[in-house]
Parts: C-alpha cells; sequence; structure tokens
C-alpha cells in the first residue's frame, strides 16, 4: 500500500511540476511576444488558463493524500487519542463522500455536458477541461481509501503536517 501511495505522490509532484514549468515558460513566451515581438498571442493566455485549472485540480488531489489540506485544529486539538482517531475516520469519509459525489459524478455530468462547446482560441472541447474534475475525484478517493485503511490497520501511511509540528514542539522542549 506505501508502495502504491508512494508512486502516486511521485507521479502527481512530476506532473504538476512539469506542468508549473511549462506554464511559466509559456507566461514568458506571452510577456516577449507582446512587448518585444508586438505580436501578443491569444493562445498562450487560453493555454496557461486550463492549465491552471488542471494544475489546482490535481495538487487539491495531492494535497489530500499528504493530509497537508486546510484545517480547523480547534476541535481535534481538545480531542483525546481515541477520540482524535474517530474524528480522522469521520473526516476520511466525508472526502470519501465528497470525492464520490461531487468530484466524480458531478465532474462526469459537467464533462460529458461541456464535450460539445469549443474553446475560442485553442478549439479544444471544454469537456476535456472539465475532465479534470472527476480524474482528481478518482485521485482524492484514492488517497482517502488508503488514509483510511491506514487508520483502521494503524499503519501510518505519512505523518501529517500537524504531527510532525507536535514532534518538533515536543522536541523543542527537550532542549
Amino acid at each position: 500500500m506505501k508502495q502504491i501511495k508512494k508512486y502516486l505522490d511521485k507521479s502527481l509532484e512530476w506532473i504538476c511540476g512539469i506542468t508549473l514549468i511549462v506554464m511559466v515558460l509559456v507566461v514568458m513566451w506571452q510577456v516577449i511576444a507582446r512587448t518585444i515581438l508586438n505580436n501578443p498571442s491569444t493562445l498562450t493566455e487560453e493555454f496557461v488558463r486550463f492549465s491552471l485549472v488542471w494544475l489546482g485540480m490535481l495538487s487539491s488531489a495531492y494535497v489530500v493524500g499528504k493530509k497537508s489540506h486546510l484545517a480547523v485544529t480547534l476541535l481535534s486539538d481538545s480531542l483525546n487519542k481515541k477520540n482524535k482517531r474517530i474524528l480522522e475516520i469521520i473526516v476520511q469519509i466525508l472526502f470519501v463522500l465528497f470525492s464520490i459525489i461531487i468530484m466524480i459524478y458531478g465532474g462526469s455530468k459537467a464533462t460529458s455536458l461541456t464535450m460539445s462547446q469549443i474553446s475560442p482560441s485553442l478549439s479544444l472541447p471544454m469537456g476535456y477541461i472539465y475532465l479534470s474534475v472527476p480524474v482528481s475525484g478518482v485521485i482524492m478517493l484514492i488517497y482517502s481509501l488508503m488514509n483510511l485503511y491506514g487508520i483502521f490497520t494503524n499503519t501510518n501511511m505519512e505523518t501529517s503536517n500537524r504531527e510532525m509540528i507536535e514532534t518538533e514542539e515536543v522536541l523543542d522542549k527537550g532542549r
């Protein structure tokens, strides 16, 4: 299970990293074409906008897998270890439900509805852009199921940022 998670993490890191690099290069070309060559390109702006959608969706799935998503720890900080575990199970079940209902089901509907719409500059079906939602939903679902498996088998797939901060605080107190 850890190998699957590690492979998925590395794949998303590479995909998101390469996407970001390509976006930066395209924006640089856009600036050069507009200011120096005095010949702005309409393709680059739309490409970067669509790439940003894919980058945002894939990055959000990656963050769910790393358990680094935005969290309000007011409740969890006041709970004992057993209740924290129960809260973590509830959170992961909510992620599973969100992934299935909103991201996969809703995203699939949006994708199929927009396949006939064509983007103005790139002439791509808009469904390809909306496809980022169900793809990210599937990745979130996989991560959430792995996180649930880790909770129930007491195998920590990866420590969350909060746990790492708490560990560092304990170490600092000991110094």
